[in-house]
């Protein structure tokens, strides 16, 4: 069978699977993914390992459901965002220092969930018209996270993103130090996007197709952000 028609085998199997089977086979499609940009190949063949990451990559997206509008890339916005005004953006910064002791290890990063500030902003009006506007109906699934990558070695690896964060809003509240770890998507195959949020700039993207990673933090380097997860409808 061509490698090209591969992918649409994949898309055909994941519409005959419940939804707990389709997540089940994105995960291991991510897994193959990061994997393979990871280096982490079974194989020394590399226009073998080209072309699973070509399949897994392209696959990913057909699992899903589309947005009302086209976006190519998988990348809705970058930079700062039209719908957070400056009291926000400091209302968040306020309550993600206040709440980085409640966080949890999760992988190689740290996560504090159920901050009520964070919950208020994710359902705001502003944000609803924003993505309702660049890719049609957007349900908030009611994930506001912080991230924290505060010591030398924090990061996460290639991974596509859980349905609750199918559309992920990811806003940098500081950066500070050496400034050695940056955010890199994989939207075509093995070539990144590699991206420096600035704070108060975000990352608006169809996290549950693109793949995509944080490289580790080194040295005295502090990153903090906030991730609203909303579901496409």
């Amino acid at each position: 069978m061509p490698t090209g028609e591969l992918e649409y085998k994949l898309a055909e199997l994941a519409a005959k699977l419940d939804k707990p089977e389709r997540e089940n086979l994105k995960l291991l499609l991510s897994m193959a993914a990061g994997g393979l940009i990871s280096g982490h190949a079974s194989t020394d063949d590399r226009e073998a390992q080209k072309q699973a990451l070509d399949i897994a990559q392209k696959s990913l997206p057909l699992l899903q459901r589309n947005p009302k509008h086209a976006v190519p890339d998988g990348i809705v916005h970058i930079g700062r965002a039209p719908f957070f005004a400056d009291d926000d953006l400091e209302a968040l910064d306020k309550e993600s220092r206040l709440y980085r002791s409640h966080a949890k290890r999760f992988h190689n990063h740290y996560v504090a969930s159920d901050a009520p500030v964070a919950k208020e902003i994710a359902l705001s009006s502003a944000i609803n018209e924003f993505l309702t506007d660049k890719v049609g109906p957007a349900l908030p699934t009611n994930k506001a996270n912080y991230l924290y990558y505060d010591s030398p070695g924090l990061g996460i690896d290639p991974h596509v993103d859980k349905d609750v964060f199918s559309l992920n809003v990811l806003t940098m509240l500081e950066h500070s130090g050496a400034r050695k770890s940056v955010l890199k998507l994989y939207p075509n195959g093995t070539t990144p996007i590699t991206l420096e949020l600035q704070p108060g700039e975000s990352l608006v993207f169809l996290a549950d197709r693109v793949t995509h990673e944080r490289t580790p933090t080194t040295g005295d380097e502090n990153i903090r952000l906030v991730s609203f997860g909303y579901a496409i409808l």
